[in-house]
């Protein structure tokens, strides 16, 4: 969870919440805000943005993202002349300015030396601590469980040259990341950005008004290694997609679920 003054957004379960009260806020609006927070030490360049998020929109992804960045200003109720959480660089891109809970209390604790009374009785703790770091390590790493490995969930890309439902990429990504939150084996777990995960989960979908395949792909984001891929297909309802979502997320989701268990 990233929290920020009265914010809180979660990229797993692509939800902002103010004050703990879920917002109107919709799936890549959510993921775009997130991708920016967790790059804020530096200006995140339009470009980067348009091919993480739009790679096959084309001249359209100018105005998708335009669009996007306006969303994600309303619902923090940020002002873009003077912004206290999204700024703008002129043809540059966007940085997130905001202070995360966590930076926050970072910074306290690098605020300044120890009163000079106590130096002394720091000095001599830290000699003990480091003592016992040096005679504990290797206990510790005996006993403490390995750390789990990250999986990020990217945009469903669709492959189509026409879209039947604008909606049905997203809310396809919003249910399988649900059912994966909830059925991860042990020594996994959901990573809210590219970068810190170790394996990549891409889906792709190809749709017409009789059939929707899809194809999920597990990527070791190391080397790109290809760790394994699935293809589902079942029969496209043209009055109610939501339901071929779910079953569709359930299947890919219970598949990958089988496949980090047999590697565990």
């Amino acid at each position: 969870m990233l929290r920020f003054d009265e914010f809180q957004v979660d990229p797993a379960a692509l939800r902002v919440l103010r004050q703990d009260v879920p917002l109107d806020a919709p799936a890549q609006v959510v993921e775009v805000l997130a991708y920016l927070i967790v790059h804020r030490e530096r200006i995140v360049p339009r470009q980067e943005l348009f091919e993480r998020f739009w790679p096959r929109a084309g001249s359209g992804a100018d105005a998708a993202l335009n669009t996007c960045i306006r969303r994600i200003r309303s619902l923090l109720d940020d002002d873009a002349e003077s912004p206290r959480y999204i700024q703008t660089r002129p043809r540059a891109g966007y940085r997130f300015v905001g202070t995360l809970a966590d930076d926050a209390a970072d910074s306290d604790a690098r605020s300044g030396p120890p009163p000079p009374r106590r130096l002394a009785r720091f000095a001599l703790a830290g000699s003990a601590l480091a003592a016992l770091a040096a005679g504990a390590a290797v206990w510790i790493a005996g006993v403490l469980p390995p750390t789990p490995r990250r999986i990020a969930v990217e945009p469903v890309q669709g492959l189509c040259e026409y879209v039947l439902f604008p909606n049905f990429n997203a809310g396809l990504r919003e249910s399988l990341v649900a059912r994966i939150s909830d059925e991860l084996p042990a020594g996994y777990s959901l990573s809210a950005s590219d970068a810190a995960a170790d394996l990549q989960a891409r889906v792709s979908v190809r749709q017409t008004p009789q059939q929707t395949v899809v194809v999920l792909t597990l990527l070791d984001s190391t080397d790109g290694r290809l760790v394994w891929s699935g293809e589902f297909a079942a029969a496209t309802d043209m009055d109610d997609y939501v339901p071929l979502q779910r079953a569709l997320a359930e299947r890919m989701a219970a598949s990958l679920t089988r496949v980090l268990d047999e590697q565990s």
